[in-house]
């Protein structure tokens, strides 16, 4: 029987942290090794677990992904790192690679797909893991919605107010208002009610 890939996942929200844990969990390939949010203590506990995989988020509670990449590195874990993460900043991007990363993925990508690369990257078919290959503002919608502005819909349809999208993609409020206006705009609505009924 093959082993499994053992994953620890860095990120400060629990519910995705939750939700991610029960998919993982359900893929036979890979077992969940733990979670931390970034504080002080999340280097000591990836060293002492040692997962295959550390699935890391920029944005943290008390260090920025970058910071625990370069300390799991000085710390000699060897493990794969793959920032999974809704910051799309080049410059951060670069650097992560720049430090050793073995991978940068949008956290809008399809969780299967995560995984395949994931696979693909430890048995060493990948040097590099990049998710998704296309331009996150390539439209991909009938109505011409940007991903970011498909997203933003579907979060909001779900339920979710406009904070909380803020919070969940780590974009400001003023940002969510854009895209919810957008949205009016390019699928003709003149009520989020009814964009959800056109998109659903």
């Amino acid at each position: 029987m093959e082993k499994k890939i053992t994953l620890f996942l860095v990120d400060d929200h629990r519910i995705f942290i939750q939700s991610f844990e029960a998919f993982l969990k359900a893929q036979e390939q890979f077992a969940w090794k733990g979670s931390a949010d970034g504080t002080q203590r999340t280097c000591q506990d990836i060293v002492q677990l040692k997962p295959d995989v550390v699935l890391l988020d920029y944005h943290l509670r008390e260090l920025n992904g970058l910071d625990i990449l370069k300390r799991l590195r000085e710390l000699n874990y060897n493990g794969k790192v793959v920032f999974l993460t809704m910051n799309r900043d080049k410059h951060i991007r670069s650097l992560a690679q720049l430090h050793t990363a073995n991978g940068f993925v949008s956290k809008d990508v399809d969780g299967h797909d995560l995984l395949d690369g994931i696979k693909q990257l430890h048995h060493g078919e990948l040097s590099y893991l990049t998710l998704p290959k296309h331009d996150p503002e390539t439209p991909v919608s009938v109505f011409g919605l940007t991903r970011q502005e498909k997203l933003v819909a579907e979060l909001i349809c779900s339920g979710m107010p406009s904070e909380a999208v803020a919070a969940q993609l780590e974009i400001s409020i003023h940002t969510v208002y854009t895209h919810r206006r957008r949205i009016l705009e390019k699928t003709g609505a003149t009520h989020f009610l009814e964009v959800c009924k056109k998109i659903s």
